[in-house]
């Protein structure tokens, strides 16, 4: 019989205070309830900014201490100091999880859970990325991996990525699939056919309009080649990308939750342009409803959707024409994928996530 007693003698520590993005922020909406809901660790503190949003204190044992951080300096500035000539404020005898992706100079042991592939080097796709900001966080990270014990990732593609440029690491990288967002996981949607197909195809990429997200391919789109589509959704703000007229694009901005449900419930596919992904959700939440993918023939992807997923070269604006005829002219064969293979290694539930990363955590 497991002493439970020993167990909850286990401890352990968040940090937070460094999430930034969409992706990140809804990551975290899923599985901080899992973890709070583990019975096997104590959740000893948790280092939250003082503008916490994603977090609902109330559902915390009275054990758990709440540390704020209050920021009186541009984010960028208050993360470097935070990381380095602060970051003794953390150290502490409990192992450190750190979300956010940036190693902390602190006397602990520490688990980073890395999502952000920009901080690593040697991307040649992504010259343009090359601004001060990141040249700078990706200094921190690297003098900062000698305070890291182990790194927690969410696929194979970006381990490799990682030892490849750190092989220090090589047996301290823990992959820890994530299966799609709650939110998701309760809508009980699946999609088993096209619905559009006859009328012209409607794809829906949902993405920030960040320049590695790669919306710019779709500014060069005219009516020299004929496109088999009806309507391609992006949530970016209207007037980001300069398009030809007339368009068949639409930039919806940010959807709510529910019309991102409501869009994958009528779309005939998953149209994803990036460039770089540590995992790419959306990838994930087409493939758990069961859609059709166009995405970048990347190592990212690759890894991923498997041999399901339709390709095309990232910037060649002739191969995703093709890919979108392709994926045409299957839907009116009758084709529709299948994502068992691939859905087989993700996680069923978040808590299997959660028991997962802190079982890394104390190992």
């Amino acid at each position: 019989m497991i002493n439970t007693a020993i167990l909850k003698n286990k401890k352990i520590r968040l940090h937070l205070t460094n999430i930034a993005g969409t992706g990140a922020v809804k990551l975290l909406e899923s599985i901080l309830p899992a973890l709070i809901n583990q019975s096997s660790y104590e959740l000893e503190e948790i280092y939250l900014p003082i503008n916490n949003h994603f977090l609902n204190t109330q559902n915390f044992s009275k054990i758990t201490k709440l540390s704020y951080y209050k920021r009186f300096l541009p984010n960028s500035i208050s993360r470097f100091l935070e990381c380095t000539i602060f970051g003794s404020k953390f150290n502490g005898e409990s192992p450190l999880l750190v979300f956010g992706d940036m190693p902390i100079r602190c006397d602990t042991k520490q688990i980073v859970f890395l999502q952000n592939t920009l901080l690593l080097p040697g991307d040649v796709n992504l010259k343009w990325i090359n601004i001060f900001k990141y040249w700078i966080a990706k200094w921190v990270f690297r003098n900062n991996l000698k305070y890291v014990d182990k790194f927690i990732v969410q696929s194979e593609s970006i381990k490799s990525t990682l030892v490849s440029s750190y092989p220090e690491f090589l047996d301290s990288v823990d992959v820890i699939p994530q299966p799609v967002p709650e939110w998701l996981l309760k809508s009980g949607i699946k999609r088993k056919k096209s619905i559009n197909s006859d009328n012209g195809l409607q794809l829906f990429y949902p993405a920030a309009f960040y320049p590695h997200k790669n919306h710019k391919i779709l500014s060069a789109i005219d009516q020299t080649l004929i496109w088999p589509v009806s309507e391609i959704i992006l949530t970016i703000p209207e007037g980001s990308i300069d398009l030809q007229e007339p368009s068949f694009i639409k930039c919806t901005d940010l959807l709510s939750e529910d019309s991102v449900i409501e869009t994958y419930s009528k779309t005939d596919g998953l149209l994803f342009l990036s460039l770089t992904e540590s995992y790419g959700f959306p990838l994930l939440e087409a493939m758990w409803l069961g859609l059709p993918i166009i995405c970048c023939d990347l190592d990212y992807a690759r890894s991923l959707c498997g041999d399901e997923a339709i390709y095309f070269e990232h910037n060649d604006l002739n191969s995703l024409h093709k890919a979108i005829c392709d994926l045409d002219s299957k839907l009116k064969m009758g084709w529709w994928p299948n994502w068992d293979i691939q859905l087989s290694n993700i996680p069923k539930n978040w808590q299997m996530v959660a028991d997962s990363m802190l079982n890394s955590a104390s190992s």
